[in-house]
């Protein structure tokens, strides 16, 4: 969540800066997240190995579009009154990204982090079914290969209540950050 959270921003950042990386790159960074991560999961298997590396991957491609998104909006859309205003103050371009952009959009921003949060399970889990033989997504398709209904069942619940444990915790922060 980390990584893919880190590596949205940063793009995000950079292509509501450049209208020229923009146009080159947001097509090719939008058909990325079209592909479902189930498909690539086996060829991120065959590339990276087995162990804990293409799960990583996973969970970071599945958080790192919602906070680009949202960071590349947040950044072009700032109020014109207050981008004036820095204008007329001879602010640096990366003055006024710093101390108006991202703190304007910070909402937006926080949002898009919790969005990629509840995501970043998803995409782990979807890692473990395919190429982990621990966790909890393993454990569902062991569960699901001896017709233990009931284990499924309790991991579904364990992965739910952690979601929710996360994400409340997320509210926290944005919360916190945004008195």
């Amino acid at each position: 969540w980390v990584l893919g959270s880190v590596f949205g921003f940063a793009a995000g950042v950079a292509l509501g800066e450049s209208a020229y990386w923009r146009r080159l790159l947001l097509p090719y960074v939008v058909a990325s997240q079209v592909l479902p991560k189930l498909a690539l999961a086996p060829l991120l298997l065959l590339w990276l190995g087995f162990g804990t590396l293409p799960l990583v991957v996973i969970t970071a491609l599945v958080c790192f579009f919602p906070l680009l998104e949202n960071t590349m909006t947040c950044v072009r859309h700032v109020d014109r009154q207050s981008l004036d205003l820095f204008r007329l103050m001879h602010a640096s371009r990366w003055q006024t990204l710093w101390l108006l952009k991202v703190p304007a959009g910070l909402p937006v921003i926080l949002t898009g982090l919790r969005v990629s949060l509840v995501l970043a399970w998803v995409g782990a889990i979807v890692g473990e079914f395919i190429g982990a033989s621990q966790g909890l997504g393993a454990l569902i398709i062991a569960a699901q290969g001896s017709m233990d209904t009931p284990l499924m069942f309790a991991v579904l619940v364990v992965i739910t209540v952690l979601g929710w444990i996360s994400y409340q915790g997320m509210v926290w922060i944005e919360r916190s950050l945004l008195k």
